[in-house]
């Protein structure tokens, strides 16, 4: 009966650890989420701290001794104030801090966020193949002999012709025994099939516009978000790569480091990042091999007639049979009726592209004048976190990605 009692008392500790710890997550995805990136496959959450029970003798310094005690004994006196006690602070005590897999925080996203499976385009091509010992031949390498199944069929010989029980004296034997003597018929290897696995391999093309209009808190915000898409992307194939892609007049591949880090440049040209990541598909990322995903940021200024071209590129190299997925996030536009992303809608609603193989969507205020465009300064944090969350699920949500 103590055994259960203490079993009981566990069980309801560790559900209130667990609820803490999904309220803290769902609070964590709510507001934190975009500013923070695990390390090493983890990330530290706090939770408020929990009083765990014990026993307290006493008090220290005073108390009662042994005894039955008088009438009117005083057993316990509060502390007399004396004007200086606790006084107004700010913020959440700090708790406990605990390390969780990235793991169980993206699936909590997933859960929260209603974010569906990605899964890989079918495809014919095999990228890796392993043998499998799974049969036998009569001829091989004296490496694969199999001794087991050659004195088998040995013993199923001899048995055939009557000659397993017949009696030989072998030197150095007192006793005359019986002698198995495999001959070349009787010898069995070990054959492997060779099994092809196909191939499910992903490469994530990440490309922003660096141009002299994308400011410090445009590129932090592409820089979470994208952090997080990776991150996302990555849960669902064994081996991803990743491509990044920088450019203002014109577009150039770059590290991770300057990809995030790189702040602004000259002009603008969109579709000079579309066109390069075309030659990759031809050469680098042949899309009958690779799942490809493709997001690109940008404020949504564009050159001249550059949008068509954008467009253009992406429709000719970048189809649903070609590509999972193309996303374009513009963010804090100046103008959405003369921007990048308004160009693209109407192109969707024209039907030149599949509405839930290219997906738009922004983050910051619609702005009809382009003169009283929306103040990146003016962006509180709260606002600035949920546009990033919105902008994912806006992305990624459930009836937004194909599953082919």
């Amino acid at each position: 009966m103590p055994s259960r009692r203490v079993e009981e008392d566990h069980k309801h500790f560790r559900d209130v650890v667990s609820g803490r710890i999904r309220k803290a997550l769902k609070k964590f995805i709510q507001r934190k989420f975009v500013r923070t990136r695990g390390k090493n496959g983890k990330m530290t959450l706090a939770i408020p701290s929990i009083d765990i029970p014990h026993i307290v003798y006493g008090q220290p310094g005073g108390g009662i001794g042994r005894g039955p005690g008088k009438k009117g004994d005083v057993i316990k006196r509060d502390k007399q104030d004396d004007g200086s006690g606790p006084q107004a602070g700010q913020g959440e005590g700090e708790g406990i801090e605990i390390e969780i897999d990235m793991e169980e925080i993206l699936q909590f996203l997933q859960e929260e966020l209603e974010l569906p499976n990605l899964k890989p385009k079918p495809n014919d091509i095999v990228d890796e193949t392993y043998c499998r010992y799974n049969s036998l031949s009569r001829q091989g390498p004296n490496s694969l002999r199999h001794p087991r199944r050659t004195l088998l069929e040995a013993m199923k010989r001899l048995a055939a012709t009557g000659e397993l029980d017949n009696l030989y004296q072998i030197p150095g034997f007192t006793q005359p025994m019986r002698v198995i003597t495999p001959i070349n018929s009787d010898f069995r290897y070990r054959q492997y099939t060779e099994i092809s696995k196909p191939s499910s391999n992903a490469v994530i093309f990440f490309a922003r516009d660096g141009s002299a209009s994308m400011d410090q808190n445009k590129c932090d915000i592409i820089s979470d978000m994208s952090w997080w898409i990776d991150v996302w992307v990555r849960r669902f194939y064994k081996r991803v790569e990743r491509c990044y892609i920088w450019h203002d007049w014109t577009a150039q591949e770059v590290d991770e480091n300057r990809f995030y880090r790189y702040r602004y440049g000259g002009g603008t040209q969109c579709s000079t990042a579309m066109q390069l990541i075309a030659k990759q598909l031809e050469n680098r990322y042949p899309p009958s091999k690779w799942n490809i995903y493709v997001f690109y940021f940008s404020d949504g200024e564009n050159w001249g007639d550059d949008s068509s071209i954008f467009c253009d590129t992406v429709k000719k190299y970048m189809s649903p049979k070609d590509v999972n997925f193309v996303g374009m996030t513009q963010v804090l536009s100046y103008s959405y009726d003369n921007s990048l992303k308004a160009y693209i809608d109407n192109k969707i609603e024209e039907g030149f592209f599949d509405n839930e193989h290219f997906r738009t969507t922004s983050i910051g205020q619609r702005n009809e004048s382009y003169w009283t465009g929306w103040n990146t300064s003016s962006l509180s944090e709260d606002e600035r976190n949920e546009g990033i969350r919105n902008a994912i699920v806006e992305l990624l949500g459930k009836a937004k990605v194909k599953k082919n």
